[in-house]
């Protein structure tokens, strides 16, 4: 009964290790995709405000 007991815990053990890890690189991934989002994020206001500035010089002429 004790090593069906340690095989349970060790399986339980195991288990919980690749959650733990598969949560980890679940975390660092959307890190990594949230900075790259609000980089493009910035570069599209950058391209809207020129394209904006653009239009209105085209339209005051």
């Amino acid at each position: 009964m004790e090593m069906f007991q340690s095989i349970l815990v060790i399986i339980l053990l195991a288990i919980w290790l690749v959650f733990s890890i598969v949560f980890l690189i679940t975390a660092i991934q959307n890190l990594i995709n949230d900075r790259k989002r609000e980089q493009r994020e910035v570069e599209k206001d950058k391209r809207d405000l020129e394209y904006h500035e653009a239009r209105m010089k085209e339209l005051s002429k």
